[in-house]
């Protein structure tokens, strides 16, 4: 049975795809290689998405957890 919590379910979403919503409308997709207790994220081999078609390549990217709309983790 998955996590309840936010922070448990991320912790064991660590290096899975996730793919995650900025506030800002932006989404992000890469694996997640580590998180705080504040949900700030970092991801590698990271990627933008618009319409879900790759707009941009970033590698790793930190994503401050104040920022995010919603984290999409595999099941």
């Amino acid at each position: 049975m998955p996590e309840k919590l936010p922070i448990k379910a991320l912790e064991t979403a660590l290096d899975d795809i996730v793919s995650i919503k900025l506030k800002d409308q932006r989404v992000f997709r890469g694996r997640l290689t580590s998180c705080d207790m504040y949900m700030n994220l970092t991801l590698s081999s990271a990627e933008e998405l618009e319409e879900d078609r790759v707009r941009a390549k970033y590698g790793s990217v930190l994503i401050r957890g104040n920022n995010i709309l919603w984290i999409q983790i595999p099941d």
